[in-house]
C-alpha cells in the first residue's frame, strides 16, 4: 500500500469513529444539556481505563518509547490541542445541530493547507483546490439554507469564531508534534500518553469547576456506562488512527477525509437522534466526498 493510501485509511477510520462519537456528544449534550467539563471528564475517565488495559499488552510484547524532554514537551502540547478541540466541539453541539456542525468545519478547509505550508513547508496544489472548491460548495449552501430555512447567522458566527481557530491550529500543528515519531508502534505510544494527559487536562478543569469530585446530578447506571464505555473504545480508535492521519507532512491529503466526520455523523444522527436531513443536505455531503475522491 502507497502512504497516501494508508493516510486515507486511517483518517476514515478516524472520521467514522468521531462521526460516531459527535452524535454521543451532540445527545449528551444538545438534548441531555449535561456540562461540557463533565462530560469531557467521565469520556476521559473511561478512556484512560481502556487504554490501560492496551498500554499492560503492549508493554508485555514491546519495549516503551524513549522519553526524552523534547518528547514529553511534544505530547503535552498535542495533548492540550485535542483537548481544546474537544471542548470547543463541546460548545458547537450545545448550539447548532450535526448538519450546521458540517458548514462550521468545511469552511476550515481554505485555512488548514496554509497552516499547514507554514509549520511543514508543505503545499499541495491540488488539495488546495479541492479545499478552495469544497468551501464555495459551503458558502453556496449556506446562502441557500439562509434563504429557505432561515439559518441563525449570528449562532454560526459566533460557534466558527470558537471552533475554527482551534481546529486549524491542531491541523498545523500536528503533524509538526509528531515530527519525527516514524514508527507506528511508536506513534500508537505516543497517542497513548495523549490520553493520560487528557485526562489529566480534565481532572483539573472538572475540580476546578466543581472544586469537588462528586458528579452533581449524575446517576452511574448501567446506561451511562454503557455509552461512555462505548465512546471509550471510539476514542481509542479515533485518537490511534487520527494520530497516525495527521504525522505525515502529507497530511493535507487526509484532512479532506478527517474533516468529513460531521459528514458521516449525520447520517447516524439521522437514525440515532432524528435529526431530520433534508435534500440540499445529500447533496452537499455527495459533492464533498466526490471533491474527496479528487483529492485522492
Amino acid at each position: 500500500m502507497t502512504s497516501t493510501f494508508l493516510l486515507i485509511i486511517f483518517a476514515t477510520a478516524s472520521s467514522l469513529s468521531r462521526g460516531i462519537i459527535s452524535v454521543i456528544d451532540r445527545y449528551q449534550m444538545g438534548y441531555r444539556q449535561q456540562s461540557s467539563i463533565d462530560v469531557n471528564f467521565l469520556n476521559n475517565i473511561f478512556s484512560s481505563i481502556l487504554v490501560t488495559i492496551f498500554l499492560v499488552y503492549l508493554l508485555h510484547r514491546y519495549h516503551g518509547p524513549q522519553i526524552s524532554s523534547s518528547y514529553i514537551i511534544k505530547v503535552i502540547l498535542y495533548a492540550l490541542l485535542a483537548q481544546m478541540v474537544a471542548y470547543g466541539y463541546s460548545y458547537v453541539y450545545k448550539k447548532v445541530s450535526i448538519m450546521q456542525s458540517i458548514v462550521l468545519s468545511k469552511l476550515t478547509d481554505l485555512f488548514i493547507p496554509l497552516a499547514i505550508f507554514l509549520t511543514m513547508g508543505y503545499f499541495s496544489c491540488k488539495s488546495y483546490l479541492v479545499s478552495i472548491l469544497s468551501t464555495i460548495i459551503v458558502v453556496i449552501y449556506i446562502i441557500f439554507k439562509q434563504r429557505h430555512d432561515h439559518l441563525n447567522l449570528k449562532t454560526l458566527l459566533t460557534t466558527f469564531a470558537v471552533i475554527a481557530p482551534l481546529l486549524i491550529l491542531q491541523a498545523a500543528f500536528s503533524p509538526f508534534l509528531t515530527k519525527g515519531i516514524i514508527s507506528p508502534l511508536d506513534l500508537v505510544f505516543f497517542t497513548i500518553a495523549t490520553i493520560y494527559l487528557r485526562c489529566l487536562i480534565t481532572l483539573v478543569t472538572f475540580w476546578y469547576k466543581n472544586r469537588t469530585f462528586k458528579l452533581r446530578g449524575a446517576k452511574i447506571s448501567g446506561q451511562v456506562i454503557l455509552i461512555y464505555g462505548s465512546r471509550a473504545v471510539l476514542t481509542l480508535v479515533a485518537q490511534i488512527t487520527y494520530t497516525l492521519a495527521t504525522s505525515s507532512p502529507n497530511s493535507s491529503i487526509a484532512w479532506v477525509f478527517l474533516n468529513m466526520t460531521s459528514l458521516y455523523s449525520v447520517v447516524f444522527g439521522s437514525f440515532m437522534l432524528k435529526e431530520k436531513v433534508k435534500v440540499a443536505d445529500i447533496l452537499l455531503i455527495i459533492c464533498i466526498f466526490g471533491l474527496a475522491l479528487i483529492a485522492k
